[in-house]
């Protein structure tokens, strides 16, 4: 079978010394899917990144590329250019970061055609967004980044990619804002192109059901490639057992009794545009101390407007909403956002964004060194104990952010803590470590508000769930 991809003692090195990746080798035959899992920082989205030509002049890369039979090695930028949308797609982690703010969604999926200077109409558009299951093509292509879901800009970043039909398709956590049911139309969407499908995921139950052969990067080198079936009977490298054995089910979690209320909404929805748009549809919600509560539903149903009320960020448009004086104090509600990378102060060191809800009004204030362990700590707890504590967000990988994000939220034991998607750039492992986590949060008495497109984990997290319709 002709290979679309050929990868050859691939290393990188950023300026300063750090190599994220370190001799790695595999080739993708065309129409296959093949699969790069690890946990956060062991190199996935560099390679992502040096198979695209999109790694930085600061970057070093060697060994040797080969894309569609053409050897890219030491390809220049121009040719780089004229690859990327017809020769190779790309779907990129952070939906957000991909889209211009300025310019509606429409515009970026027509990016793929403009960019090599053909012609698109907005039928084709449309054509590109209903194959991935985005409603009301008509007027949404026209709307604008932030009034898309996050589930939503994602497959329009899909769309984007494929739009040319390229022989390969690189796809970054192509799923990681979409529920199980969409994950799964979408990798049935990209397989059904019949290009070869570079798959580069945390989630190792996606993987094992779509990928032909999969590969496990630790350190920053590839130390297994095989097919699921080997690779779940018997790994052969700790790494991979480590990943396999995150999937095992958490043990069952006592629901507290009788809950005193800290939050209760009523009939509650919110519309804009003088109703025409319809954000979220009537609910009825109550949280109570020490509860973990569930909230599912589509891409596009509310789930995070839900949020957002319950925050204080937007009013409801109809209903009624009861907050209790414990959710009054500065740092008593804190978040967990689906961006994690966007949620952090970009010029602080991590330690810092972890230790500000310590100055919070309701909070003592300590001296500087005094935050600096208690954040240290609080890191460690997170699983991100060897990173050093003064690296910049742009240092860490998404799925390192969102750790930091969920060890900023947990640090003063805040009344409730509210959480949008917490685990969707996470890997298998991570994810279990903030599983236990957030439930260590709520047997102290602490309450969570956790959104989540992953059935699975609301099912072994939440006390109680809540739907929420299309």
């Amino acid at each position: 079978m002709t290979a679309a991809l050929i990868c050859e003692d691939l290393s990188v090195r950023y300026p300063g010394g750090n190599t994220p990746v370190r001799n790695v080798s595999f080739c993708v035959s065309a129409g296959e899917c093949f699969a790069l899992v690890g946990g956060s920082g062991a190199g996935k989205s560099s390679i992502a990144r040096a198979l695209l030509g999109l790694h930085g002049a600061g970057a070093k890369i060697t060994g040797a590329l080969s894309l569609n039979g053409q050897d890219m090695s030491r390809a220049s930028a121009d040719a780089w250019r004229r690859l990327r949308g017809r020769g190779v797609g790309f779907v990129a982690q952070n939906p957000w970061s991909s889209c211009d703010p300025l310019r509606p969604v429409g515009d970026h999926v027509a990016e793929a055609w403009r960019c090599h200077g053909l012609p698109v109409t907005w039928q084709a558009i449309a054509k590109a967004l209903t194959a991935l299951d985005i409603p009301n093509v008509g007027s949404r292509q026209r709307q604008y980044p932030h009034t898309w879901s996050g589930g939503m800009l994602q497959r329009a970043s899909i769309a984007a990619a494929s739009a040319l039909t390229p022989p390969i398709v690189i796809a970054d956590e192509p799923t990681s804002a979409l529920d199980a049911d969409r994950a799964q139309k979408v990798l049935d969407a990209l397989r059904a192109l019949g290009c070869a499908v570079l798959l580069i995921s945390h989630d190792m139950d996606l993987v094992m059901r779509n990928a032909d052969r999969i590969g496990v990067l630790y350190q920053g080198l590839l130390v297994e490639t095989d097919t699921p079936e080997v690779l779940l009977k018997a790994p052969a490298h700790q790494e991979t057992r480590r990943l396999l054995g995150a999937l095992e089910p958490l043990p069952p979690r006592q629901a507290p009794a009788n809950p005193t209320p800290l939050i209760r909404l009523r009939d509650v929805s919110v519309a804009y545009k003088r109703g025409q748009v319809q954000a979220l549809k009537p609910v009825d919600l109550e949280v109570g101390e020490a509860e973990i509560v569930g909230i599912q539903g589509a891409s596009g149903s509310g789930k995070s407007t839900l949020l957002r009320l319950v925050m204080g960020l937007e009013a409801p448009s109809r209903g009624s909403l009861w907050r209790s004086e414990a959710l009054t104090p500065r740092g008593a509600l804190l978040p967990i956002f689906q961006d994690p990378i966007g949620s952090l102060v970009p010029h602080w060191p991590v330690w810092r964004s972890v230790a500000e809800p310590l100055l919070a009004k309701n909070q003592s204030r300590r001296p500087v060194k005094e935050r600096q362990e208690r954040a240290l700590e609080a890191l460690n707890t997170v699983g991100l104990g060897s990173i050093s504590p003064d690296a910049r967000p742009s240092e860490l990988s998404v799925g390192q952010c969102q750790r930091v994000a969920i060890a900023r939220a947990t640090i003063t034991q805040p009344a409730l803590i509210v959480a949008d998607e917490p685990t969707s750039a996470l890997d298998s492992v991570s994810i279990q470590q903030v599983s236990k986590l957030l439930r260590q949060a709520a047997e102290k008495g602490t309450a969570v508000l956790l959104v989540s497109h992953d059935k699975g984990f609301l099912n072994r997290m939440a006390d109680r769930t809540i739907s929420l319709g299309g």
